[in-house]
C-alpha cells in the first residue's frame, strides 16, 4: 500500500442505527488530525471479494491504537460488530472507548463466541447527538496524549481555503477545535481569553482545566 498512513482509530458501529453518528465522528476526527478507519469510507467499493475486504479491515484493526464502539440500538445483534470487537481484543494493546446513546441502558452483556463481556462494568460515555459525540470523543483523546506521542497533523489546507480563512477571520473553538460559525462565546480563564462554540464546550473546558491544570489543553 505504499506510504499509506496507518490508522490511529478504528470506528465500530451498527450501520442501521449508527451510520449518521459514525460518519460525523469520522469526519470530525479526521479534521482534528486523527486518522480514523470507517469501513464504508476506507474500504474501496471495488475490492476483490470478501477476502480482500477482511484483509483491509484487519489491517486497520491491527494498527489502530484506539477502538471506538458506538453503542446504538441493536449493535449487539450485529455479527460483524461482534466480530470486530472480538478481533480488536485479540490484537491487544488498544484503548477501548465505549460511547452509548442516551436512550439505551448501560447494562449490556456481549457473547463473543462463548466468552461473556459485561459492558456494564466498562467505563461508558453517554451521548445524545452527533455533535456531542464528537466533542466528548475529542475531549477524551486529548486526555490520552500518551497514545499519540507525535501529534497528528490535519490535512494541509489549499491556498483558496487559507484565503477564505483570512478573509472571514475564522474563530476556532478552544475545546472542540471546530470552526465557530456564529458569534463565539469568549471567556477569560486563568487570565487568558478563550473562544468557544457553545456553552457545553465552555463547561467541558473548565472541567478539564480544573483537573489537569496548565497541562490542558
Amino acid at each position: 500500500m505504499g506510504n499509506r498512513r496507518p490508522f490511529d482509530i478504528f470506528l465500530c458501529h451498527k450501520k442501521s442505527s449508527g451510520k449518521d453518528f459514525a460518519d460525523h465522528l469520522k469526519l470530525g476526527l479526521e479534521e482534528l488530525g486523527y486518522h480514523t478507519f470507517l469501513d464504508s469510507k476506507d474500504i474501496p467499493k471495488m475490492t476483490d471479494g470478501t477476502e480482500e475486504w477482511i484483509q483491509i479491515r484487519d489491517q486497520a484493526l491491527s494498527e489502530s491504537k484506539v477502538f471506538i464502539l458506538l453503542i446504538t440500538p441493536g449493535f449487539n445483534l450485529s455479527a460483524e460488530v461482534l466480530k470486530e470487537i472480538r478481533s480488536a481484543r485479540e490484537f491487544g494493546d488498544k484503548k477501548f472507548l465505549y460511547f452509548r446513546h442516551r436512550d439505551l441502558g448501560r447494562k449490556i452483556v456481549l457473547d463473543l463466541e462463548g466468552k461473556k463481556i459485561d459492558l456494564g462494568r466498562q467505563e461508558q460515555v453517554s451521548f445524545e447527538n452527533k455533535e456531542e459525540l464528537l466533542r466528548l470523543a475529542h475531549g477524551i483523546l486529548i486526555q490520552n496524549k500518551d497514545l499519540f506521542p507525535v501529534p497528528a497533523s490535519p490535512p494541509e489546507k489549499t491556498e483558496a481555503q487559507k484565503g477564505q480563512n483570512q478573509e472571514s477571520k475564522v474563530s476556532i473553538c478552544a475545546m472542540c477545535s471546530k470552526q465557530i460559525k456564529d458569534q463565539p462565546i469568549v471567556e477569560t480563564i486563568d487570565n487568558r481569553l478563550y473562544s468557544f462554540d457553545c456553552p457545553d464546550c465552555v463547561r467541558t473546558f473548565k472541567k478539564f482545566r480544573s483537573v489537569y491544570g496548565d497541562s490542558f489543553p
